[in-house]
């Protein structure tokens, strides 16, 4: 029993100090995991560390090749498209759940995270511009108060951050980006779903590539599909 509670221990040990690499720009996307350093780091053989990256792998945040290496998962430009489309459904929905069941106190909070977010991108500090960004994001689903929705978006915001960290410009395009959250967050007030979906458009269209007809299914009434 204590065997397997060790081995056990040492696979999250494995775990949370590769994610902790990845999520902290230690290894970025495209970089290979130094597997026989995490080993020595935890102070066990590789096998824990397979285990762990194997999780990381189900996360999309590993890419593993089979009897070669591992590495940090990159998304390439159709990848990054295809998840922006589905972030921009879920941003959507927690954005109308946040309106249905937040309060102004709610929304106050998320101010706070919002001018986070804008001092760090103010101080060249990328990493905690991406993780206040995400964390802005993920409060408004953790309002809407669906907790299945906000296990999808905790989950997606793995991805996202690995996105982020690779498409990162420079400071000016950051805090340009990031100061619509406090337009997001006025439209919350107002309980304005319309102007909200506008806003959240906008927000992901340019940086994910969405194409325009996908952004015509939610901001206007109607939609013509060509045959």
């Amino acid at each position: 029993m204590r065997k397997t509670t060790n081995y056990i221990s040492l696979n999250q040990k494995a775990y949370e100090k590769i994610k902790s690499m990845i999520m902290n720009l230690e290894l970025k996307p495209g970089d290979r995991i130094p597997e026989e350093k995490i080993a020595h780091i935890i102070n066990s053989s590789r096998t824990p560390v397979r285990e762990a990256l194997r999780k990381l792998s189900h996360e999309g945040l590993v890419t593993i090749y089979p009897d070669r290496f591992s590495e940090v998962t990159y998304y390439d430009e159709d990848d990054v498209k295809q998840i922006g489309v589905l972030r921009l459904s879920q941003d959507l929905l927690s954005c109308r759940l946040a309106i249905m069941n937040g309060s102004n106190a709610d929304f106050e909070a998320l101010e706070i995270i919002a001018n986070k977010c804008e001092e760090s991108a103010r101080k060249g500090d990328v990493y905690g511009r991406i993780e206040y960004d995400s964390e802005f994001h993920l409060e408004i689903a953790k309002i809407g108060g669906n907790r299945f929705l906000i296990e999808e978006q905790e989950k997606l915001y793995q991805k996202i951050h690995l996105i982020q960290i690779s498409k990162y410009t420079n400071i000016e395009d950051s805090i340009k980006q990031i100061k619509q959250h406090k337009n997001i967050i006025e439209a919350l007030y107002d309980r304005d779903y319309d102007r909200i979906k506008v806003l959240v458009c906008e927000h992901l269209k340019s940086f994910y590539g969405i194409d325009q007809y996908i952004i015509d299914m939610y901001i206007n009434k109607w939609v013509i599909f060509n045959n």
